[in-house]
């Protein structure tokens, strides 16, 4: 009787055991609403797609947001309905436009105050401003379709000595930001949404810390892509204002041009000859100490050399 009893009680436990198994099963495949999306602890149901977006990692799920799919090139989203084909859409193109313009002006500083008043026409604004001695140096921005009436204006203001232009055509990586933008906002969306769904406290940690992440990507390309369409809105010109050099006398011609040469070419011997007498004569006093050292030094050399007369010799003694 006592053996029997125990059996029954491990048959009640392994029964509630499989109860509550099943129960979590449920909620976690979404099987016992069929309305929750799949959740776990490290990463709740979330996998980060390719492309910098959220995909539930057991298909589609209902009432889950639908992933936006890649921009192509013109800006269009690939597989909408009613979309027109890329053949019958004439796709503005995103173009950065740069110039640099370098002008002789006969008053630099006049040349400047004209230089703000064209840019602030235009609708644009100095980014930057460098003044020298007697030149005067910007960095402007005007509407890349001002770019080149705005050009010319500047041109008239004196003698152009050189002028260069760029354009980069940056229509795809455009495209391509705003698709991973659109792609990173409905992951946002999605994440939003199972915080909201979210029952325990290590489910609320593990999707908040996947949001924030998720955010932070999302604002990176936000000023990426605000940055590069900032910069095929406005062009940027570069522009120096350099004072006109003043012209150079021919001088005289003829027998006088001659004479003025000679005279010229004279000075120049003349300098010449006084500079290596000036840099000489602190030299002399070294140049006299050395010379007589090594006069006496020969004479004492040549008397230890000379012979001495022997003693038997005639006329001696």
């Amino acid at each position: 009787m006592r053996r029997w009893a125990v059996w029954v009680a491990a048959g009640v436990v392994v029964l509630a055991s499989a109860s509550v198994v099943t129960g979590v099963a449920l909620r976690e495949t979404g099987g016992a609403s069929g309305s929750a999306e799949p959740e776990s602890t490290a990463r709740p149901g979330i996998a980060v797609a390719p492309d910098g977006g959220a995909t539930a990692s057991n298909g589609s799920a209902p009432g889950s947001a639908r992933s936006v799919p890649p921009a192509d090139s013109a800006g269009a989203v690939a597989g909408e309905p009613g979309t027109a084909p890329l053949t019958d859409v004439a796709p503005s193109r995103d173009v950065v436009r740069t110039a640099e313009l370098t002008v002789q002006v006969g008053d630099p500083v006049a040349a400047a105050a004209e230089v703000r008043g064209a840019v602030a026409a235009a609708g644009g604004f100095v980014a930057d401003e460098r003044a020298g001695s007697g030149s005067a140096g910007f960095t402007l921005r005007v509407p890349a379709d001002r770019l080149d009436a705005f050009t010319e204006r500047l041109a008239g203001l004196g003698t152009v000595t050189s002028r260069t232009s760029r354009a980069e055509d940056v229509s795809a990586p455009v495209a391509d930001l705003e698709g991973r933008v659109a792609a990173q906002r409905a992951s946002v969306a999605r994440v939003r949404a199972l915080l909201d769904r979210a029952t325990t406290i290590g489910e609320i940690v593990s999707i908040e810390s996947e949001l924030a992440a998720r955010e932070a990507d999302l604002e990176s390309l936000q000023r990426r892509l605000a940055l590069l369409q900032d910069q095929v809105a406005l062009a940027t010109v570069e522009v120096a204002l350099l004072p006109v050099p003043p012209l150079a006398d021919p001088g005289p011609s003829g027998f006088l041009g001659g004479l003025a040469v000679g005279w010229e070419g004279l000075r120049a011997i003349g300098r010449v000859s006084l500079a290596a007498l000036g840099f000489a004569v602190p030299m002399l006093p070294v140049v006299a100490v050395l010379a007589g050292i090594v006069l006496l030094g020969r004479r004492v050399y040549r008397h230890r050399r000379r012979p001495t007369p022997p003693a038997d010799a005639p006329g001696a003694g």
